[in-house]
Protein backbone atom coordinates (compact mmCIF):
# COMPACT_ATOMS: atom_id res chain seq x y z
CA UNK A 1 0.00 0.00 0.00
CA UNK A 2 2.53 2.66 1.43
CA UNK A 3 4.62 1.35 -2.22
CA UNK A 4 2.13 2.09 -4.47
CA UNK A 5 1.65 5.79 -2.72
CA UNK A 6 5.21 6.38 -2.95
CA UNK A 7 5.28 5.09 -6.36
CA UNK A 8 2.25 6.98 -7.24
CA UNK A 9 3.54 10.14 -5.89
CA UNK A 10 6.88 10.07 -7.46
CA UNK A 11 5.37 9.02 -10.77
CA UNK A 12 3.05 12.46 -10.65
CA UNK A 13 5.78 14.88 -9.60
CA UNK A 14 8.00 13.34 -12.53
CA UNK A 15 4.97 14.14 -14.68
CA UNK A 16 4.64 17.63 -13.44
CA UNK A 17 8.32 18.20 -14.03
CA UNK A 18 8.36 17.31 -17.61
CA UNK A 19 4.89 19.54 -17.86
CA UNK A 20 6.53 22.23 -16.76
CA UNK A 21 9.47 21.66 -18.68
CA UNK A 22 7.33 21.23 -21.82
CA UNK A 23 5.22 24.46 -21.17
CA UNK A 24 8.46 26.57 -20.51
CA UNK A 25 10.33 25.53 -23.86
CA UNK A 26 7.02 25.62 -26.26
CA UNK A 27 4.83 27.55 -25.06
CA UNK A 28 6.75 30.45 -22.82
CA UNK A 29 5.30 33.15 -25.22
CA UNK A 30 2.05 31.97 -24.86
CA UNK A 31 2.35 32.01 -20.85
CA UNK A 32 4.48 34.77 -20.31
CA UNK A 33 4.39 36.85 -16.99
CA UNK A 34 2.89 40.57 -17.48
CA UNK A 35 0.23 41.96 -19.01
CA UNK A 36 1.90 43.08 -22.08
CA UNK A 37 4.27 41.35 -24.53
CA UNK A 38 6.24 44.10 -25.10
CA UNK A 39 8.08 46.68 -23.35
CA UNK A 40 10.53 49.18 -24.48
CA UNK A 41 13.06 51.02 -22.14
CA UNK A 42 14.99 54.18 -22.80
CA UNK A 43 17.95 55.71 -21.52
CA UNK A 44 17.15 59.67 -20.20
CA UNK A 45 17.90 61.65 -22.16
CA UNK A 46 17.00 60.28 -25.07
CA UNK A 47 15.08 62.01 -28.18
CA UNK A 48 14.96 65.69 -28.32
CA UNK A 49 14.56 68.87 -31.80
CA UNK A 50 16.07 71.23 -32.72
CA UNK A 51 15.67 74.84 -32.01
CA UNK A 52 12.96 75.43 -34.34
CA UNK A 53 10.99 72.53 -33.03
CA UNK A 54 10.76 71.08 -36.85
CA UNK A 55 13.73 67.94 -36.70
CA UNK A 56 13.24 65.18 -34.40
CA UNK A 57 17.16 63.41 -32.78
CA UNK A 58 18.75 61.68 -29.99
CA UNK A 59 20.27 64.36 -27.42
CA UNK A 60 23.81 65.22 -28.78
CA UNK A 61 26.97 63.86 -27.03
CA UNK A 62 24.89 61.57 -25.48
CA UNK A 63 24.99 57.83 -24.46
CA UNK A 64 21.82 56.29 -25.49
CA UNK A 65 20.70 52.51 -24.09
CA UNK A 66 17.48 50.74 -25.47
CA UNK A 67 16.18 47.28 -24.19
CA UNK A 68 13.41 45.06 -25.44
CA UNK A 69 11.62 43.22 -23.46
CA UNK A 70 9.14 40.18 -24.76
CA UNK A 71 7.18 37.46 -22.96
CA UNK A 72 9.51 38.58 -20.04
CA UNK A 73 12.78 37.57 -21.54
CA UNK A 74 15.23 40.53 -23.15
CA UNK A 75 15.43 40.86 -26.81
CA UNK A 76 18.41 42.99 -26.99
CA UNK A 77 20.16 45.65 -24.51
CA UNK A 78 22.08 48.01 -26.62
CA UNK A 79 24.69 50.79 -25.81
CA UNK A 80 24.89 53.11 -28.46
CA UNK A 81 26.49 57.14 -28.72
CA UNK A 82 24.27 60.07 -30.09
CA UNK A 83 26.98 62.64 -31.91
CA UNK A 84 27.35 65.83 -31.70
CA UNK A 85 24.25 66.28 -34.39
CA UNK A 86 22.41 63.70 -32.39
CA UNK A 87 22.61 60.43 -34.21
CA UNK A 88 23.54 57.20 -33.62
CA UNK A 89 27.60 57.04 -34.40
CA UNK A 90 30.74 57.11 -32.15
CA UNK A 91 32.17 59.90 -34.98
CA UNK A 92 31.59 63.58 -35.07
CA UNK A 93 29.89 64.83 -38.57
CA UNK A 94 31.96 67.47 -40.00
CA UNK A 95 31.66 69.16 -43.16
CA UNK A 96 34.68 67.94 -44.63
CA UNK A 97 35.88 68.76 -48.44
CA UNK A 98 35.26 65.40 -50.04
CA UNK A 99 31.93 63.15 -51.14
CA UNK A 100 29.90 62.59 -49.11
CA UNK A 101 26.38 60.21 -48.49
CA UNK A 102 23.31 61.48 -46.51
CA UNK A 103 21.20 58.40 -45.39
CA UNK A 104 17.77 59.52 -44.29
CA UNK A 105 15.31 57.19 -42.00
CA UNK A 106 14.27 55.33 -39.05
CA UNK A 107 14.94 53.28 -36.52
CA UNK A 108 16.26 50.78 -39.16
CA UNK A 109 18.38 53.24 -40.48
CA UNK A 110 20.07 53.94 -37.06
CA UNK A 111 20.26 50.31 -36.36
CA UNK A 112 17.74 49.76 -33.43
CA UNK A 113 18.31 46.24 -32.14
CA UNK A 114 21.82 46.32 -33.14
CA UNK A 115 25.32 45.93 -31.16
CA UNK A 116 26.88 48.44 -33.25
CA UNK A 117 25.09 50.87 -35.90
CA UNK A 118 25.89 49.43 -39.17
CA UNK A 119 26.19 53.00 -40.96
CA UNK A 120 28.92 54.21 -38.75
CA UNK A 121 30.30 51.04 -38.94
CA UNK A 122 30.61 51.07 -42.70
CA UNK A 123 32.07 54.49 -43.18
CA UNK A 124 35.12 53.53 -41.10
CA UNK A 125 35.20 51.04 -43.89
CA UNK A 126 35.87 53.47 -46.91
CA UNK A 127 37.83 56.48 -45.71
CA UNK A 128 37.58 58.64 -49.07
CA UNK A 129 33.94 59.14 -48.64
CA UNK A 130 31.84 60.23 -45.87
CA UNK A 131 28.40 58.17 -44.84
CA UNK A 132 25.93 60.33 -42.30
CA UNK A 133 23.64 58.00 -40.94
CA UNK A 134 20.75 59.88 -40.06
CA UNK A 135 18.26 57.82 -38.55
CA UNK A 136 16.17 58.34 -36.11
CA UNK A 137 13.47 55.64 -34.14
CA UNK A 138 9.83 55.47 -34.72
CA UNK A 139 9.82 59.01 -37.43
CA UNK A 140 8.28 58.94 -41.10
CA UNK A 141 9.28 60.45 -43.86
CA UNK A 142 8.14 63.92 -42.74
CA UNK A 143 10.81 63.96 -40.35
CA UNK A 144 12.89 62.45 -43.37
CA UNK A 145 12.34 65.68 -45.50
CA UNK A 146 12.98 67.81 -42.01
CA UNK A 147 16.24 66.30 -41.32
CA UNK A 148 17.76 66.82 -44.56
CA UNK A 149 16.49 70.66 -44.82
CA UNK A 150 17.97 71.24 -40.44
CA UNK A 151 21.36 69.82 -41.71
CA UNK A 152 21.64 70.47 -45.54
CA UNK A 153 24.07 73.31 -45.03
CA UNK A 154 25.97 71.81 -42.43
CA UNK A 155 27.74 68.73 -44.23
CA UNK A 156 28.92 68.23 -47.40
CA UNK A 157 27.52 65.27 -49.32
CA UNK A 158 26.51 64.13 -53.42
CA UNK A 159 23.90 61.69 -52.78
CA UNK A 160 21.14 61.16 -50.86
CA UNK A 161 19.86 57.37 -49.67
CA UNK A 162 16.19 57.13 -48.08
CA UNK A 163 15.79 53.97 -46.84
CA UNK A 164 12.49 53.35 -45.79
CA UNK A 165 10.19 50.47 -44.37
CA UNK A 166 6.31 50.42 -45.49
CA UNK A 167 5.08 52.05 -42.26
CA UNK A 168 7.13 55.18 -42.59
CA UNK A 169 5.05 55.89 -45.17
CA UNK A 170 1.90 56.68 -43.21
CA UNK A 171 3.20 57.12 -39.80
CA UNK A 172 1.95 60.87 -38.74
CA UNK A 173 3.94 63.29 -37.57
CA UNK A 174 4.93 63.47 -33.39
CA UNK A 175 7.13 65.31 -31.32
CA UNK A 176 9.21 63.80 -28.12
CA UNK A 177 7.62 64.45 -24.46
CA UNK A 178 9.36 63.49 -21.84
CA UNK A 179 7.45 62.95 -18.40
CA UNK A 180 6.37 60.92 -15.71
CA UNK A 181 9.61 58.82 -16.13
CA UNK A 182 8.37 57.63 -19.49
CA UNK A 183 9.29 58.63 -22.83
CA UNK A 184 5.98 59.86 -24.83
CA UNK A 185 5.25 60.23 -28.79
CA UNK A 186 3.14 63.82 -28.47
CA UNK A 187 0.66 63.91 -31.83
CA UNK A 188 -0.48 67.40 -30.83
CA UNK A 189 0.16 70.21 -33.74
CA UNK A 190 1.46 72.65 -31.21
CA UNK A 191 4.83 71.67 -29.89
CA UNK A 192 5.59 74.80 -27.63
CA UNK A 193 2.92 73.72 -25.84
CA UNK A 194 3.72 72.42 -21.61
CA UNK A 195 1.56 70.19 -22.04
CA UNK A 196 0.50 66.76 -24.33
CA UNK A 197 -3.17 66.26 -25.44
CA UNK A 198 -2.24 62.98 -27.62
CA UNK A 199 0.28 61.45 -25.41
CA UNK A 200 1.26 57.87 -26.79
CA UNK A 201 3.67 56.03 -23.96
CA UNK A 202 6.73 54.20 -26.45
CA UNK A 203 9.13 53.36 -23.38
CA UNK A 204 9.73 53.40 -19.67
CA UNK A 205 13.37 55.41 -18.61
CA UNK A 206 15.92 53.14 -17.33
CA UNK A 207 19.49 53.97 -16.40
CA UNK A 208 22.42 53.23 -18.49
CA UNK A 209 23.84 51.11 -15.13
CA UNK A 210 20.26 49.22 -14.36
CA UNK A 211 20.46 45.72 -14.31
CA UNK A 212 18.19 44.71 -16.88
CA UNK A 213 17.41 41.49 -15.02
CA UNK A 214 15.05 43.82 -12.51
CA UNK A 215 12.90 44.66 -15.74
CA UNK A 216 11.60 41.13 -15.38
CA UNK A 217 8.71 40.22 -13.57
CA UNK A 218 9.15 37.14 -11.15
CA UNK A 219 7.77 34.32 -12.85
CA UNK A 220 5.25 31.79 -11.81
CA UNK A 221 5.10 28.01 -12.32
CA UNK A 222 4.04 27.55 -15.86
CA UNK A 223 1.89 24.95 -15.04
CA UNK A 224 -0.27 26.96 -12.54
CA UNK A 225 -0.94 30.01 -15.44
CA UNK A 226 -1.79 27.46 -17.97
CA UNK A 227 -4.29 26.12 -15.47
CA UNK A 228 -5.79 29.90 -15.09
CA UNK A 229 -5.55 30.22 -18.83
CA UNK A 230 -7.73 27.02 -19.54
CA UNK A 231 -10.05 28.16 -16.45
CA UNK A 232 -10.82 31.45 -17.51
CA UNK A 233 -11.54 30.17 -20.73
CA UNK A 234 -13.64 27.40 -19.48
CA UNK A 235 -16.09 30.15 -17.85
CA UNK A 236 -16.02 32.30 -21.27
CA UNK A 237 -17.05 29.76 -23.66
CA UNK A 238 -20.63 30.87 -23.61
CA UNK A 239 -19.37 34.41 -24.52
CA UNK A 240 -20.19 35.62 -27.90
CA UNK A 241 -16.74 35.35 -29.78
CA UNK A 242 -14.74 39.06 -30.62
CA UNK A 243 -14.19 38.97 -34.33
CA UNK A 244 -10.33 39.39 -34.64
CA UNK A 245 -9.11 41.85 -37.78
CA UNK A 246 -6.46 39.31 -39.69
CA UNK A 247 -3.05 40.17 -40.35
CA UNK A 248 -3.02 40.70 -43.83
CA UNK A 249 -0.08 42.25 -45.66
CA UNK A 250 -2.28 45.83 -47.10
CA UNK A 251 -1.15 45.95 -50.68
CA UNK A 252 -2.88 49.30 -51.18
CA UNK A 253 -1.22 51.14 -48.00
CA UNK A 254 -2.03 54.46 -48.51
CA UNK A 255 0.87 56.62 -48.40
CA UNK A 256 2.75 59.87 -47.76
CA UNK A 257 3.86 61.37 -51.41
CA UNK A 258 3.76 64.72 -50.07
CA UNK A 259 7.14 64.88 -48.16
CA UNK A 260 8.76 62.46 -50.39
CA UNK A 261 7.98 65.18 -53.28
CA UNK A 262 9.51 67.38 -51.37
CA UNK A 263 12.83 65.57 -50.99
CA UNK A 264 13.27 65.52 -54.24
CA UNK A 265 12.25 69.02 -54.96
CA UNK A 266 14.76 70.20 -52.15
CA UNK A 267 17.77 67.62 -53.48
CA UNK A 268 17.18 68.67 -57.10
CA UNK A 269 17.71 71.94 -55.67
CA UNK A 270 20.64 71.07 -54.16
CA UNK A 271 21.80 69.13 -57.18
CA UNK A 272 21.67 66.08 -55.06
CA UNK A 273 20.90 62.33 -56.65
CA UNK A 274 18.33 61.00 -54.57
CA UNK A 275 17.80 56.62 -53.97
CA UNK A 276 15.23 55.34 -52.60
CA UNK A 277 15.93 51.86 -50.78
CA UNK A 278 12.55 50.31 -49.53
CA UNK A 279 13.61 47.96 -46.63
CA UNK A 280 11.37 45.09 -45.82
CA UNK A 281 9.75 44.76 -42.86
CA UNK A 282 9.58 41.40 -40.84
CA UNK A 283 6.19 40.07 -41.69
CA UNK A 284 6.72 41.67 -45.80
CA UNK A 285 9.90 39.00 -45.61
CA UNK A 286 7.86 36.37 -44.42
CA UNK A 287 5.16 36.44 -46.60
CA UNK A 288 7.43 37.67 -49.44
CA UNK A 289 5.33 40.91 -50.66
CA UNK A 290 5.41 44.19 -49.51
CA UNK A 291 2.47 45.85 -48.00
CA UNK A 292 2.15 48.78 -50.92
CA UNK A 293 3.68 49.18 -54.08
CA UNK A 294 4.85 52.41 -54.43
CA UNK A 295 7.94 51.45 -56.91
CA UNK A 296 5.58 53.71 -60.17
CA UNK A 297 5.18 56.92 -57.64
CA UNK A 298 9.01 56.91 -56.82
CA UNK A 299 10.20 56.16 -60.10
CA UNK A 300 8.03 58.92 -61.49
CA UNK A 301 9.77 61.42 -59.43
CA UNK A 302 12.85 60.77 -60.88
CA UNK A 303 14.48 59.11 -57.70
CA UNK A 304 16.36 55.97 -58.58
CA UNK A 305 14.19 52.71 -56.47
CA UNK A 306 15.23 50.06 -54.97
CA UNK A 307 13.06 47.16 -53.68
CA UNK A 308 15.29 45.16 -51.29
CA UNK A 309 12.77 42.51 -50.95
CA UNK A 310 12.46 41.45 -54.95
CA UNK A 311 16.33 42.38 -55.46
CA UNK A 312 18.11 40.94 -52.72
CA UNK A 313 17.44 38.33 -50.51
CA UNK A 314 15.17 38.53 -46.65
CA UNK A 315 14.47 36.12 -44.10
CA UNK A 316 13.39 35.50 -40.93
CA UNK A 317 16.84 34.67 -39.36
CA UNK A 318 17.55 38.36 -40.16
CA UNK A 319 15.21 39.83 -37.55
CA UNK A 320 15.26 39.54 -33.95
CA UNK A 321 13.14 36.78 -32.82
CA UNK A 322 9.99 38.75 -31.73
CA UNK A 323 11.02 42.38 -32.18
CA UNK A 324 10.14 43.70 -35.74
CA UNK A 325 14.13 45.36 -36.18
CA UNK A 326 16.84 42.96 -37.89
CA UNK A 327 19.32 41.66 -36.17
CA UNK A 328 22.92 41.53 -36.42
CA UNK A 329 22.65 39.47 -39.37
CA UNK A 330 20.05 41.23 -40.81
CA UNK A 331 22.21 44.72 -40.84
CA UNK A 332 25.03 43.25 -41.99
CA UNK A 333 22.95 41.99 -45.03
CA UNK A 334 21.23 45.81 -45.54
CA UNK A 335 25.18 46.69 -45.48
CA UNK A 336 26.09 44.97 -48.11
CA UNK A 337 23.33 45.76 -50.00
CA UNK A 338 24.54 49.19 -49.49
CA UNK A 339 28.21 49.07 -50.61
CA UNK A 340 26.51 46.85 -53.71
CA UNK A 341 24.08 49.70 -54.65
CA UNK A 342 26.07 52.76 -53.81
CA UNK A 343 29.27 50.91 -55.58
CA UNK A 344 31.73 51.22 -52.64
CA UNK A 345 35.21 50.17 -53.20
Amino acid sequence: MIKNILLTLITTVITLFFAEYILRTFFSDYLYTGSHARSLYYSYPNLTMTKDNKTIHYQPNSPIRSVAVYFNQIEYDTHHYANNFGFLSDENYTKENKKGVLFLGDSFTAGVGSLTPYIPKLNKKYKDINLYSMGVTGTGIWNFYSTLNTFKDKLNFDTIVVISISDDLRRHSWYPDNQNNALYFCFDENVTSHTCKNPQKTATHITLEQDSSTLLKRDDIYLYKAYNILKTKYHNRHKPKRKVRKNVLLTNLHFDKVYIKKIKELADKLHKKVIFMHIPEKQEALANEYRCDIQEYIESLGIEYHPLLTEYHFDKSMYHKHDGHPNDKGYNQISKIIEDILKLK
